[in-house]
């Protein structure tokens, strides 16, 4: 579980609908425990994380939050909804802002956000996560792309620290991406953890789990 959370967490899931890898997402439910989940009701990450999380962690509540009514759902994620969910609410917006009002709503609703994100700067997901950032409630990222190791270690010190950093400033899940920066750090840079978080300007930081608090 992310640093701070609780079981008694409502925890609002936000994610793509379309992705490459579901063992992404799954791996990231898993790293999650929470009294309950509300989802938003549409195919891709919200239908199957419901459906995972049913089965994962049957006891915990899935409450769906639709933009409209829930016979307005295609008929494939009414279907899983129907199934799967708890509770479901229907906020009747048929506008076009509907998407929006409803994102809105699951982050006011939750204690925390976990968002699938793969780090495409536009879209549902991107407008939830920033404005999960500008009404500071608590949220991090879940890496929907699978990073390519060969690739990490090929970026030079400089691109590295860009990436680096954006992991950082997206609040990217430590877990996800831990062990490529290890190894870029001692087998690329050759160096220790504790030097590289100093090249960085941390000033009594000596853990990565450190700097992620900063």
């Amino acid at each position: 579980m992310p640093t701070g959370l609780v079981i008694r967490d409502i925890i609002a899931i936000t994610g793509h609908r379309d992705y490459p890898d579901p063992g992404s997402l799954y791996k990231g439910l898993d790293r999650l425990q929470a009294k309950e989940y509300v989802f938003g009701g549409a195919r891709g990450t919200d239908s199957d994380a419901l459906k995972y999380l049913s089965r994962t962690q049957p006891a915990a509540v899935k409450t769906v939050v639709v933009p409209n009514r829930l016979i307005d759902q295609p008929f494939e994620t009414r279907a899983i909804t129907r199934r799967h969910a708890n509770n479901i609410i229907e906020l009747r917006n048929s506008g076009p802002d509907r998407y929006r009002i409803r994102n809105r709503f699951i982050v006011d609703r939750s204690t925390h956000v976990r968002a699938f994100y793969d780090f495409r700067g536009k879209g549902g997901t991107f407008n939830t996560i920033n404005y999960s950032r500008s009404s500071g409630k608590s949220f991090d990222v879940w890496p929907l792309n699978r990073f390519d190791k060969n690739e990490i270690m090929a970026k030079s010190p400089g691109q590295f620290k860009e990436w680096f950093n954006q992991m950082k400033t997206h609040k990217v899940d430590l877990r996800a991406v831990k062990t490529l920066i290890l190894q870029y750090i001692l087998h690329v840079l050759g160096i220790t953890v504790q030097a590289f978080i100093k090249a960085l300007g941390y000033v009594g930081v000596k853990t990565l789990e450190a700097v992620w608090k900063q």
